[in-house]
Order: structure tokens, then sequence, then C-alpha cells
């Protein structure tokens, strides 16, 4: 496997997600956008659901959106707004991407799935959005 695929899978297993980044800083991206979305007409009260236990829909994230497209974020979550979605996002192990998948490493590609399982389970979540 080419060095920066072997570099991606390894820091998603490590970490969670692809980019290694900690948890703290990704709760602060998603709070961020989410004030920015607070601040549009229509979404005074919008704040970013994370870990909400017994909601409907999880939604995994594609870590370029947390990376270089947070703008692609809005688009989403406004629309889990608009239909009064009951839904959350995990803070750990979030990575929308299935790094084993890609790769085609089996192990890896089960691990990285059951963590979202584990999600759902532990969350008490009935559906998945894993838009990867």
């Amino acid at each position: 496997m080419p060095g920066i695929l072997h570099k991606g899978l390894a820091t998603a297993l490590q970490t969670g997600n692809n980019l290694g980044l900690p948890t703290d800083d990704f709760i602060f991206i998603l709070e961020d956008v989410g004030e920015e979305i607070a601040d549009e007409t229509g979404f005074k009260k919008f704040k970013v659901p994370i870990d909400k236990k017994g909601a409907n829909l999880l939604t995994t994230i594609h870590n370029k959106l947390v990376n270089t497209h947070t703008e692609d974020l809005k688009h989403w979550w406004k629309i889990f707004h608009a239909a009064k979605e009951d839904w959350t996002v995990p803070s750990q192990n979030w990575e929308g991407t299935n790094w084993g998948y890609f790769t085609g490493d089996d192990k890896s590609m089960k691990k990285m799935t059951a963590r979202i399982a584990d999600h759902m389970k532990k969350l008490s979540i009935k559906n998945l959005l894993w838009p990867e």
C-alpha cells in the first residue's frame, strides 16, 4: 500500500481519524461551525448535538469537512435542522472514511466499522448516516 495510505490508516486506527485531530480540537471545530449557523437567519438556537444519547440518527464526518471544507458541514446540518431531525455526531472515532476498506485491509475495516456500531449501541441510536 502506498505510504500516504498506510500513514492515513495507521493514524485513523490510533486516533479515530486520519488527521490525528484531538477530541477537544474536533469538538471546538464542530461548535464553531454550529455558532456560525446560529448567526444565520432562522437558526438562532442551533447547536451541534455531540454524543446525544437516544438520537434517531448518528452521522459520521469525512475528514476533509473538519480540515478544509467546514462550510460543507453546514449544508447537512441545516437540512437536519429544517427537517427537525434528531441527530448527533460522535466525539471520538468520528471518521467517515473507513481507511481499512479504502486500503483493502479487512481487519482494519472491521475495526473501524465496529467503532461506529459501538457508538450506535452506546448512545442508543436507531439509524446511521455514513456519508463517505
